[in-house]
């Protein structure tokens, strides 16, 4: 009867002792970093957010009625304007470091008002 107290003594203070790790801090999803980028293997900084954050991608339709401008991102490189969406088929993955996704409300406070469609930042490798 002794013997199989001591084993489930031990067997409790074992299982108190048991824990698991804490979980380290989510990923933003907003953010793309550069071991993503090198680890897609894809040619151009377009295809690297295609394959890994397709959702900065979407055209979210038309947001004016009368002009038909549509509610799509407006790229940046660094902290300049770079253009729209398709020219990032351009840019080689190899030259950018990071991509970041600022919705609407974010691209404003971040940018100004005329970007309160969102904006994707890709910070160049050399910067």
């Amino acid at each position: 009867m002794a013997i199989r107290r001591w084993w489930l003594v031990a067997i409790l203070a074992l299982a108190a002792c048991w824990h698991r790790a804490a979980p380290g801090p989510m990923p933003d999803q907003n953010v793309i970093t550069e071991p993503e980028i090198r680890a897609s293997q894809e040619p151009s900084i377009y295809d690297v957010i295609a394959k890994l954050r397709p959702e900065f991608l979407h055209d979210r339709g038309p947001i004016e009625l009368v002009g038909g401008a549509r509610d799509v991102a407006t790229v940046f490189l660094n902290e300049q304007e770079y253009g729209p969406i398709a020219i990032m088929r351009q840019l080689p993955a190899d030259d950018v470091a990071e991509v970041r996704y600022y919705s609407g409300i974010d691209a404003v406070t971040k940018f100004g008002r005329a970007y309160g469609t969102g904006v994707i930042q890709l910070i160049s490798r050399n910067h």
